[in-house]
């Protein structure tokens, strides 16, 4: 299957393309025993090899964890080393036209307006899961359950920015309705809840639908007002999603 901005796991990690980015490479692989850069673990120790981030290819991890553990560390000594701008999961530029406006006008700014009042807020709900599982895993943002912390605030403050976009609530939405949609975001009986980690296929399956993480990205850039960027940590090169 070719790789689409659907897929954004097999877009992690590209291969070094400026001369400073292949010379980093090969300094990595020539001096001696690799270490985890968080834990210090040797590749002899732990048994298998290490990875490297994907946006320096210098900096080495035994998983993403470390990685993620590491990236404020990390962060200035990345950037420096790699100055290309991040790539956003959403660019559709480079897409035959025809291509890139049906993916654009998947989600429109009345997108919520054609659900129920429940199915509003179970996109609602699972359009910030799936946020967030994208920020944790594409860019080291820990919020919410990803950096341990009761994630109802975050939620709020999510609901926050869509009540602040023009069109993109219905218009029954107000202060009782958003209440509801906080209950049912906390309801471990449901599906939607948001203590619970969501990926890709997980919202595929459960939609029934293999658009469904797009629509839900679109949505969230709709809300947030910013594209989840790719690159910025980009995840380990090699990493095994």
């Amino acid at each position: 299957m070719a790789t689409s901005v659907l897929d954004m796991s097999q877009m992690i990690g590209p291969e070094p393309t400026t001369s400073a980015q292949r010379q980093a490479a090969r300094e990595a692989k020539q001096t001696g025993p690799k270490i985890c850069a968080k834990c210090n673990k040797s590749e002899d120790e732990l048994q298998k090899p290490l990875k490297h981030c994907a946006k320096c290819h210098h900096q080495t991890y035994c998983s993403r964890e470390c990685q993620t553990a590491d990236w404020k560390a990390h962060k200035k000594s990345c950037a420096s080393t790699n100055q290309a701008k991040p790539k956003a999961t959403t660019d559709f530029s480079a897409w035959p036209k025809p291509a890139g406006d049906f993916m654009t006008g998947l989600v429109t700014d009345s997108y919520l307006h054609q659900f129920s009042e429940k199915d509003t807020y179970t996109q609602l709900i699972d359009c910030y899961r799936m946020r967030l599982e994208d920020d944790y895993k594409f860019a080291c943002d820990n919020r919410g359950i990803y950096g341990g912390m009761d994630p109802l605030s975050d939620f709020e403050e999510f609901l926050d920015y869509a009540e602040k976009r023009k069109g993109i609530l219905p218009k029954w939405w107000n202060p009782d309705k958003r209440l509801a949609c906080e209950r049912l975001a906390v309801d471990a009986t449901q599906w939607s809840d948001i203590n619970c980690a969501v990926e890709k296929h997980d919202v595929q399956e459960h939609y029934k639908d293999q658009i469904m993480p797009m629509k839900l990205r679109l949505l969230a850039e709709k809300i947030y007002g910013k594209k989840i960027e790719m690159g910025y940590i980009g995840g380990i090169q090699g990493h095994a999603e």
